[in-house]
């Protein structure tokens, strides 16, 4: 049976399941259906959770909306003629809309009217990769081809998107001689019809085929009358098409049909949208389905509203309501930063990626957050305000499950290539509804919070000791050497075990007892090593009497010993490390090789960074690091790339999504944590979260964008009590500006983090780590001492306690607030801000409330 015929069957076999289940409905329509639970995929049930009839007795009534599901918490409504929903908070009375009444907007056309109406869109590409675009209301409702199903534990509404009319994708692409002669031509009896037919085809002496032409989109019509005159069939049309498998196809006149399901339920306060990607069914080859939007434009905020968009970007940021500002860019950040194998050849910024895949919205009183809790690493958030191409600020997320990358062929022709498979998982996005003083950002961190706590188990830190000095020493570096005139590459030390212990001896000589160090650049050969999967020691460092010593010096004094490794970025092709079979591929099957970028001119330059190791090779690099290390183990390691890279692998023997890459990490981590459970990690991606025990570069700021009005500590407010951390370490931050570094701090509950050796500067010429040359720690020292004593004086007081609130008093002027009553005022501006009678100096911080909590 061919793939076209299969399809063919399930999709009637999906109709016709879709009109049993809503007779089914339909029979049960005015009752109550009691459910006995409604059970999570981590096993959670909701045992309020019932079904309601279409007259079922509820207030208030939603006009053109019937009530289908409920729960102690929230009530869901369904429109039976548009397909949209709406979300009633029992406790607050708020109701949340999945679209805009946009019949009164004056700027958009009809056709984003309808884009406005819709619940789920998406871009398929054609056959030569260009993006074309459907959503359900102009592409599936408003042809009514769409099916409510109702249940138990959820409702659904299954799409079928494509006008309804035949298009060129009915007529085949190749006909066998036989077929074409018996089957096609001797139907029809019209002489003119029959060189119509002929002219529509060119015969393949080679192959005995008749293949189509390219069918100018006047024609199409016309010959699909041909066809009705054969009774050509969806069975011929398979038979014909089978031996194609639908490369041929020409775009224009055209009419793509695929089915797509969203599904509903109700969990708590929470409303759960999701797509089977496994489940959509794509009938008309080539076309396939490369990303899809969910629920684009709920809770959509009008003009006459006030209240701001919340993204993850960065540390977190706010895109005010209706600012006026149509100039800027629309905003779109991927969750967990770019895929590094989507090949790059330009780079305008260093972007602070999203470590955390949320989104929200505070609208008047009320405000929602919604988790992509499956699929988010393929996301990428969505917004935009007011005023561009319609009356309404939204934001939703947009997941690529059929990545696209162009192939450059020769200086003027570019290709695009697909991966074989697309993404056949879930898409899962989970709303949590805010109300009264809990409806802004910060009630949005608290729901977060939450949410870490009761799907991974986190748990408040215990606030023992001092808060942590995180201190990053290199250790070991490669330098150019000439010996009798012949050059060679000789492993130097920039910072070795005794060195490193003399250094955190002078920190403990200034009362800083908690030095948390993660140590870089110790084996395989310095800094940027081989391959991890084994472990030789640079002996230049000492010897491991020194690295015990080192490690017992620090934890005597209340801190931690960090040796540092990257498992995912590959520096050398040695080591056992082979490109062609261990390293991760772009689309275009070429392995995945860095290159770094000219800040200057944007562009990629000809300096080698790293490789990037398969994600189906990490399992192995891991045990073997992991059986090496045993003998060095301090209980602890630092991961230099596992908590913050995350990318695909599109190898043909096995190609790996991001998704599927994140559980192999997550897999990582969880084989890491038992051998060293006190990991730190770089970044912080949410999978790591779980893991992390320490998280040292977390975004501290916003990128910033044009659209976006301001920066707030989002990240901070879900982390602070649950796992410590800093930001850019102070002297490698673009400013190098201490003090400002130092109110950051203070102002993001932030650690103090400096980055230095040993080794006098000099010994940085002839290598290719020139950045590092102002990280001498006798530069630095004496300012370190005097930030930490002051950044530590306050931290100290709220230690183990969650950041409550956070609040903007004046321009440059933040107050943040914790749950033992403690708040922090930070001015960062040249003029002294007064605040409740407390005069806050420029460039200065103040410290109020109880401190004993």
């Amino acid at each position: 049976m061919t793939k076209h015929r299969i399809r063919s069957l399930a999709v009637l076999f999906l109709t016709s399941l879709l009109i049993l289940s809503a007779a089914c409905t339909s029979a049960t329509a005015g009752t109550e259906e009691p459910v006995g639970a409604s059970v999570l995929e981590n096993g959670n049930p909701d045992e309020t959770l019932k079904a309601l009839g279409a007259t079922a007795s509820v207030v208030p009534q939603i006009q053109g909306l019937e009530p289908v599901l409920e729960n102690r918490a929230l009530r869901l409504y369904i429109s039976r003629k548009t397909a949209e929903i709406a979300v009633l908070d029992l406790v607050s009375g708020q109701i949340w809309r999945s679209n805009p009444d946009s019949s009164g907007d004056k700027l958009a056309s009809p056709y984003l009217k309808g884009k406005l109406a819709s619940q789920l869109s998406f871009v398929y590409l054609t056959k030569n990769g260009q993006n074309k675009d459907y959503d359900s209301y102009n592409n599936s409702v408003k042809f009514n081809q769409f099916e409510i199903i109702q249940s138990g534990s959820g409702v659904s509404v299954a799409y079928r998107f494509g006008d309804p009319d035949k298009g060129l994708e009915s007529i085949p692409l190749m006909v066998s001689k036989e077929r074409f002669e018996e089957r096609l031509l001797a139907r029809l009896e019209d002489p003119a019809d029959q060189e119509q037919l002929k002219i529509r085809y060119k015969f393949n002496e080679e192959t005995g085929i008749y293949e189509r032409r390219d069918i100018p989109k006047a024609v199409v019509k016309r010959l699909l009358a041909l066809f009705e005159k054969m009774e050509y069939t969806q069975e011929d049309l398979a038979i014909d098409n089978s031996g194609g498998g639908g490369e041929g196809e020409t775009e224009e006149g055209a009419n793509p049909k695929f089915t797509v399901t969203l599904h509903y339920t109700l969990v708590g306060n929470q409303l759960i949208a999701s797509v089977d990607a496994g489940t959509i069914m794509e009938e008309t080859p080539p076309y396939r389905i490369h990303t899809i939007s969910l629920l684009e434009n709920f809770g959509a905020a009008g003009t006459g509203d006030d209240g701001y968009l919340f993204l993850p970007d960065g540390s977190g940021t706010l895109v005010r309501f209706n600012s006026g500002k149509s100039l800027a860019q629309p905003i779109l950040i991927p969750i967990y930063g770019d895929d590094s194998t989507i090949y790059a050849r330009e780079k305008f910024n260093t972007l602070e990626p999203s470590r955390l895949p949320v989104f929200g919205m505070k609208k008047n009183d009320a405000a929602f957050l919604a988790i992509i809790e499956d699929g988010e690493a393929l996301a990428k958030l969505s917004a935009d305000i007011s005023g561009r191409l319609h009356e309404f600020n939204t934001v939703a997320p947009q997941f690529t499950i059929l990545p696209k990358d162009e192939v450059r062929l020769s200086a003027n022709e570019i290709m695009h290539k697909t991966p074989a498979q697309s993404y056949r998982g879930k898409l899962k996005i989970r709303y949590s509804f805010l109300s009264g003083e809990q409806a802004g950002y910060a009630g949005m961190a608290a729901s977060y919070r939450t949410y870490l706590e009761e799907a991974y188990g986190m748990r408040k830190l215990k606030p023992e000791g001092d808060a942590p000095f995180y201190l990053e020493l290199t250790g070991t570096i490669p330098k150019r050497k000439n010996r009798l005139g012949f050059p060679y590459e000789a492993i130097v030390p920039l910072t070795d075990l005794e060195q490193a212990e003399t250094i955190v001896q002078r920190l403990n000589a200034e009362q800083i007892g908690n030095v948390r160090l993660s140590y870089k650049g110790w084996f395989n050969e310095g800094l940027n090593h081989e391959r991890a999967s084994s472990i030789d020691m640079d002996g230049v460092i000492g010897s491991k009497s020194e690295w015990k010593q080192l490690t017992e010096k620090l934890q005597a004094s209340g801190g931690g010993f960090y040796p540092d490794t990257a498992l995912l970025r590959v520096y050398r092709d040695s080591g056992g490390f082979s490109p062609s079979k261990d390293a991760a591929q772009y689309i275009s099957r070429r392995y995945a090789k860095l290159y770094e970028f000219d800040r200057a001119a944007f562009f990629r330059s000809d300096r080698f960074s790293h490789y990037l190791l398969s994600p189906t090779k990490l399992e192995a690099t891991v045990n073997g690091f992991l059986s090496d290390y045993g003998k060095l183990n301090p209980g602890s390691v630092s991961l230099r790339d596992l908590g913050s890279e995350l990318y695909s692998d599109f190898r043909r023997s096995g190609e790996v999504t991001r998704e599927d890459a994140k559980r192999k990490v997550t897999a990582a981590f969880e084989q890491i944590h038992e051998q060293s459970p006190d990991i730190m990690v770089n970044g912080g991606n949410a999978y790591a979260l779980p893991f992390a025990s320490h998280i040292l570069n977390l975004p501290q700021k916003s990128n910033e964008y044009q659209l976006a009005g301001e920066s707030v500590p989002f990240i901070q407010m879900a982390l602070h009590g649950y796992v410590e951390y800093a930001g850019k370490a102070y002297n490698t931050a673009d400013d190098q500006d201490v003090r400002e570094n130092m109110l950051r701090s203070l102002e993001t509950g932030s650690n103090v983090y400096f980055s230095w050796f040993y080794e006098e500067p000099s010994v940085l010429k002839d290598t290719r780590f020139s950045y590092l040359y102002s990280n001498h720690y006798e530069q630095w020292l004496d300012e370190a001492v005097q930030a930490y004593a002051e950044v530590a004086a306050v931290l100290n007081k709220v230690r183990g306690q969650s950041m409550t609130d956070h609040e903007k008093l004046a321009e440059q002027v933040y107050k943040t607030e914790y749950g033992n009553g403690v708040s922090v005022i930070v001015n960062y501006s040249d003029e002294p801000y007064e605040y409740e009678g407390t005069m806050i100096e420029a460039n200065h911080y103040g410290v109020r409330g109880d401190t004993n909590g």
